[in-house]
């Protein structure tokens, strides 16, 4: 069992690039979770990703944002939750003026 304070979560992401920033809450064999902070950006859109033997499952913490998924562009904010099947290209932004924060799981599926 493990209990995890979001607010005290948020204290410890770490920064993966000028946009991103992360933690994990839990990592194991067919589950994995954390947080993910998106800053907004400078650019244009980023990379799309996809895991290849995983389902996304994630809900937004805070802020607005996107996802692009599929060809479109779908507005989020606090209180959405998404599901993006594997091996389905993705990605997330925030919006001009908020940070985005999810709370994101990754879950193993046959």
């Amino acid at each position: 069992m493990k209990i995890i304070k979001i607010r005290e979560a948020l204290r410890h992401l770490e920064k993966v690039s000028q946009e991103i920033r992360y933690t994990s809450l839990v990592d194991g064999p067919r589950l994995s979770a954390g947080l993910i902070s998106f800053s907004p950006r400078k650019q244009g859109d980023a990379k799309q990703i996809k895991h290849r033997d995983r389902d996304v499952l994630c809900q937004v913490l805070k802020g607005r944002g996107r996802l692009r998924i599929d060809g479109r562009r779908i507005s989020l904010r606090k209180g959405t939750i998404c599901h993006i099947p594997k091996g389905t290209p993705h990605d997330f932004a925030a919006g001009k003026n908020n940070h985005l924060v999810l709370f994101y799981s990754l879950i193993k599926t046959v």
